[in-house]
């Protein structure tokens, strides 16, 4: 489930980016992270910890319908899981 939520949100992140016109290194620069991480989280190759990803969406002057997407996408895979695990 992991690894989905962080190919989810990195798609999010991405979406969000571009839509403002923002480059990897402009987002990496505004945010004080490298620009390998912000490549990595927006590929989805780990899990993005919450501080970062904040540091993202607050560099991005994302609004709260982003997090709330977010915050749903979780609580779909969640429950998804959860009922396959209820079934095998």
């Amino acid at each position: 489930m992991s690894d989905t939520l962080s190919v989810e949100i990195g798609k999010i992140i991405r979406r969000e980016r571009q839509a403002r016109g923002v480059t990897i290194e402009s987002l990496a620069n505004e945010t004080g992270r490298s620009h390998v991480t912000v490549i990595n989280a927006e590929a989805g190759r780990r899990l993005i910890k919450v501080n970062v990803l904040f540091d993202f969406l607050w560099a991005l002057d994302c609004g709260q319908d982003v997090f709330l997407e977010i915050l749903s996408l979780d609580a779909s895979l969640r429950s998804t899981a959860l009922a396959v695990k209820e079934t095998a």
